[in-house]
């Protein structure tokens, strides 16, 4: 059991920032539009994907990192022995607090995700391990939005203190934090966050053009609220 724990600290650790899946809690600009049972049972469903489809990878060892503290994920969506609780304030202190517990566990890397890409591609997260192996000392993984879906280091970086949160400036802020300390980040492709109503007709018609297979549980999900609301 000790050789095998240590068999996996030795691979990179991916870490999923979630939160509890509580109608109101979750998801709110896509609430305003969907309500605050349907946002909630969708990221539900987001969370659901993104575990099957992440935790059985053999290249590296599956957290979550949950918000709030006393709120376990169900155990249908996360094993209790790879969750810890979320800690710090603001977004950039809980990054940075997840980043570092898995560092401090003895994996060689991390990389970090939001929940709400649930249509993260597996070959972008390779890619992601692949630069920071390759010596990146962070990885950056641009959203359309202006901010990033994904982050990834070899140590904890020092670009998550005074970025404005929230803002379309986020990862412009983030890459000149980076190179006031010398560090030239390495970005992979980019992608979209699941944010409002269109983010999410723009996945569903990715899901029905079947240019997105891996998500069954969101396209089962999704279905279900198009028949309750005819």
């Amino acid at each position: 059991m000790i050789e095998g724990r240590k068999a996996l600290r030795r691979l990179p650790a991916l870490v999923i920032l979630a939160r509890h899946p509580d109608a109101g809690k979750v998801k709110t600009r896509l609430a305003a539009s969907i309500g605050d049972a349907a946002a909630a049972a969708l990221y539900r469903a987001f969370l659901f994907d993104l575990g099957r489809k992440l935790a059985a990878h053999p290249g590296w060892v599956l957290y979550w990192a949950v918000a709030p503290a006393d709120s376990p994920l169900p155990l249908d969506i996360a094993d209790g022995e790879k969750t810890f609780p979320q800690v710090g304030g603001d977004l950039g202190e809980r990054m940075a607090g997840a980043i570092e517990r898995v560092l401090a566990e003895g994996h060689p890397s991390a990389v970090l995700i939001g929940a709400d890409v649930p249509h993260v591609s597996i070959t972008t997260l390779e890619e992601a391990f692949r630069c920071v192996a390759a010596g990146a000392k962070l990885v950056l993984g641009p959203a359309e939005d202006g901010g990033y879906y994904l982050v990834g280091a070899s140590s904890l970086p020092p670009v998550f203190c005074d970025i404005r949160w929230g803002t379309t400036g986020v990862l412009t802020e983030t890459i000149a934090a980076a190179r006031r300390a010398g560090i030239e980040p390495a970005l992979v492709a980019p992608d979209y966050d699941i944010d409002d109503r269109e983010d999410l007709e723009r996945l569903k018609a990715e899901i029905q053009t079947r240019r997105i297979r891996d998500l069954q549980a969101t396209e089962a999900e999704l279905a279900r609220q198009n028949v309750h609301s005819l």
